[in-house]
């Protein structure tokens, strides 16, 4: 929010503050002044002239000798403007000054004559796009006098971050209310008297809202027989001190209100509006709707617009339309204030990409009982500057009044949550300061009645933040709680399970708990006994279970999955992915030893790959949907050494497609799917595939610490290698040779495409790799790279025996 000092000043008294104190007690008071400028500074050096004698020049039909008084004597200036004559009072820039473009004057001959200056438009000051002649000044102004000072543009220009929950400080009035309650000055908050009652703007024209919800309240005003002009300076300096460019006298009084008041306006051609009536409905979807930017806009349905009789003619809250704008001929005006629902607005502007000054404050919340002062304050200003005449009467629809509850405070609880002494007349006295209506009530207690402009407070403690916020922050003393320091220790494994909690449920996962004591039956199909296990009892039992389905204690956490798929099965839940980390316990030889527990983690997808949706085919999970999964995990978890590898299944897996999980020459666990007959035991028909993994087993292989490397500077590229192999050779055998290289150049190898069939012979299959090349240092050349890439073709034929496709 930009804020000027000059314009602050006309409602709250700012005497003996500099702007460098106000910035810092904004901030203190939390609303942080991220930017300070001093305005009028680069117009210093130009300064008021008045034009003694015009002159013909005698070698240029265009241009004219000029006599000007800039203060300091008479100097003669060579002009080209039109319209300079006698007497008039112009903007002069002496020998030496610097205009705001950048450019420094100097005296020149011209024509033959010496210029001593220059008479400047608004144009060439920054003041305006005008460029027609030079800019003229009022007759009151004394020769010598600095242009920033005569024309008030000596001013300080302060950018406030505004937090969302403070809407109300998006307008001058929100932020002089701020100062003063953080200096204890004076607020001087404009109160206009109403226009006469009367109903003749009901019988010209009417508002309805169809929906209340998304918009609370709408206010209009007609103002008939204006004249659309340009603005007059003080107001498009108002606008352009704080960034909002001038367009003509009625827009630049619905922005100046909006930056005075922080209510939206937005106002409309009558004549352009069909049935001369407004309704505020939602969009239908597919609406097109031009905005007053000019792009072509479609509408959906759960956004709101501003309606006539047949089309819309603006986007509530965001944008007004092409075809309803003020422009040069428009006589009549309709004048919109209103309420919009901040979570409609809000949806509207993202969908869009469209923010605006307007949807910046609807989002945020806007004072629903400001709407009719700010509509009065505008329309006002409209006739004052555009001249008509305002209809009598006004129309406001608000069905439902909002009345605000009241909010209690104990000024001893305060106190102890500021962590200082408060006093009940402190308190009163604060309330004061900000405006808020406090009635002392029985207990040390006070009845607070929160203003319509503030809907962040909502809570005792949002009272107590504001007494804080007048104290000031740097006012309350740090304290620090007593206790004993102890050092204390993780658990082993306590960062490697949160972080397993944080990573699966990204990857589409959900967490569940089972039971540790399983049925017998269940843990036979599961069993896996540590090393020198008894051969006779290779289940840890419970003495005195309380069923015959918590018998022994769960030697894998397979089991518990399964029956969680089952029960969720049996409710039609088809797609599941599942995973539990916990312990399983296996017995120890000799039988007086405590059973060993160890840390696993198992995880269960079942169903379809991704969710029912019309933009995929349903395509059942497979292995390889598992296999990515752990990949992810390992390289999550920074264990640089892991791969999988065939091998002999366990009796609970299906033989084919089972392989292990080595982190070096470690078995970390085993991924695949679960075997026919282990399903037909748990009565469950869907197939299911499963990782176990042994967390112990993996700790010692994570890297601790992660390393980065620099953002590449140079482009990647990439070549493909085709090769028939043997079918016994996997990607992994491939992969593992180029990497024997050692080739800093190849940043990456990727397995593109797998083929078998015709022409490809039996036996045989052809594999698609994809080698990414980069250097660090500089772009690699087309001859350095075939040459490298031949290297490793001819690396991968002479290991495999492989041929290129054709060569058969």
């Amino acid at each position: 929010m930009k804020v000027t000092h000059n314009w602050l000043k006309e409602y709250v008294d700012l005497e003996g503050l500099s702007a460098e104190e106000i910035a810092e007690g904004l901030t203190m008071a939390g609303l942080e002044v991220e930017a300070l400028e001093h305005l009028g500074q680069e117009l210093a050096g130009i300064v008021i002239g008045r034009v003694l004698e015009v002159a013909k020049h005698p070698e240029a039909d265009k241009l004219s000798l000029c006599r000007v008084d800039a203060g300091q004597g008479p100097v003669n200036i060579v002009c080209g403007a039109p319209n300079v004559r006698e007497g008039m009072l112009v903007p002069v820039a002496l020998p030496g000054a610097t205009l705001p473009g950048g450019q420094t004057i100097q005296a020149a001959r011209i024509r033959g004559a010496t210029s001593y200056g220059m008479l400047c438009s608004e144009r060439e000051l920054g003041l305006s796009d005008d460029h027609a002649g030079i800019m003229v000044l009022d007759a009151d102004r004394l020769p010598g006098t600095p242009l920033p000072q005569a024309l008030g543009l000596e001013d300080t220009l302060l950018e406030v971050n505004i937090t969302p929950n403070r809407g109300d400080c998006l307008s001058h009035w929100g932020i002089a209310r701020e100062l003063a309650a953080v200096f204890d000055r004076e607020l001087r908050i404009p109160r206009w008297a109403g226009d006469p009652a009367g109903r003749e703007i009901q019988e010209q024209t009417s508002v309805t809202i169809v929906e209340p919800e998304h918009c609370p309240r709408y206010a209009a005003r007609l103002l008939l027989g204006v004249t659309v002009a340009p603005s007059p300076r003080w107001l498009r300096q108002r606008l352009e001190a704080v960034g909002v460019r001038s367009i003509n006298n009625i827009v630049d009084v619905t922005n100046f209100v909006l930056m005075e008041t922080g209510q939206p306006l937005h106002a409309f051609d009558f004549d352009l509006l069909r049935g001369r009536r407004i309704v505020v409905r939602p969009a239908a979807a597919g609406e097109p709707f031009t905005t007053l930017d000019g792009v072509a806009r479609v509408l959906g349905g759960n956004m709101l617009v501003i309606a006539d009789a047949e089309r819309a003619v603006a986007l509530a809250g965001i944008m007004g339309g092409l075809e309803s704008e003020i422009r040069p001929g428009t006589n009549n005006v309709f004048l919109e204030s209103a309420i919009f629902n901040p979570l409609t607005i809000r949806r509207a502007a993202k969908k869009l990409g469209l923010s605006t000054e307007a949807s910046v404050r609807f989002e945020r919340g806007v004072d629903p009982e400001g709407v009719l002062a700010a509509a009065d304050r505008a329309v006002r200003l409209m006739q004052e500057l555009g001249g008509g005449s305002i209809v009598p009467g006004q129309i406001d629809e608000y069905p439902s009044p909002r009345n605000r509850e009241s909010i209690e405070i104990d000024v001893a609880k305060a106190g102890r949550f500021l962590g200082l002494p408060l006093t009940m007349e402190q308190a009163l006295d604060m309330g004061r300061r900000l405006g808020l209506p406090m009635e002392p009530r029985e207990g040390d207690r006070i009845e607070v009645r929160p203003p319509s402009f503030r809907p962040d407070l909502a809570r005792p403690v949002d009272l107590m933040e504001e007494l804080a916020r007048i104290v000031g922050y740097d006012q309350i003393p740090s304290t620090f709680p007593q206790s004993t320091a102890t050092g204390g220790r993780e658990p082993e494994g306590y960062l490697l399970r949160r972080r397993l909690e944080e990573l699966l449920p990204g990857l589409g996962f959900d967490q569940v708990i089972t039971y540790s004591f399983i049925a017998e039956k269940w843990a036979a199909a599961f069993s896996r006994r540590s090393e020198g296990a008894l051969e006779t009892d290779p289940f840890i039992r419970i003495s005195n279970p309380l069923s015959e389905d918590q018998a022994v204690m769960r030697p894998s956490l397979l089991p518990g999955l399964i029956l969680a798929m089952t029960r969720n099965l049996s409710q039609r839940n088809r797609d599941l992915r599942f995973f539990e980390l916990g312990k399983v316990f296996y017995p120890t030889p000799g039988g007086d030893r405590q059973p060993e527990e160890r840390d696993h983690l198992a995880l269960l997808w079942t169903g379809r790959r991704y969710p029912e949706s019309f933009h995929r085919k349903e395509e059942e999970v497979d292995f390889f949907d598992l296999k990515g999964v752990v990949e992810n995990i390992m390289e999550a978890l920074r264990v640089p050494d892991f791969s999988l590898a065939p091998g002999q299944a366990p009796h609970y897996f299906q033989e084919e497609g089972y392989v292990r999980l080595l982190a070096g020459a470690e078995l970390l666990g085993g991924l695949g799917e679960i075997a026919a007959a282990v399903r037909t035991l748990f009565d469950c028909r869907e197939h299911a595939y499963v990782l176990e993994l042994d967390l112990e087993r993996l700790r010692p292989h994570q890297e601790e610490t992660a390393t980065f490397q620099a953002w590449p500077r140079y482009p990647e590229a990439a070549r493909d290698i085709s090769l028939i192999l043997d079918e016994a050779v996997t990607w992994q055998a491939l992969r593992e040779e180029i990497r024997t290289m050692q080739e800093p150049l190849i940043e990456k190898i990727a397995l593109f495409d797998l083929y078998r069939g015709k022409p490809i012979p039996p036996g045989k299959k052809n594999l698609g790799i994809r080698v990414h090349y980069r250097s660090s240092e500089q772009t690699l050349t087309e001859e350095r790279i075939a040459a490298l890439h031949k290297k490793v073709a001819e690396r991968i034929i002479g290991k495999f025996k492989a041929t290129l496709p054709g060569t058969m």
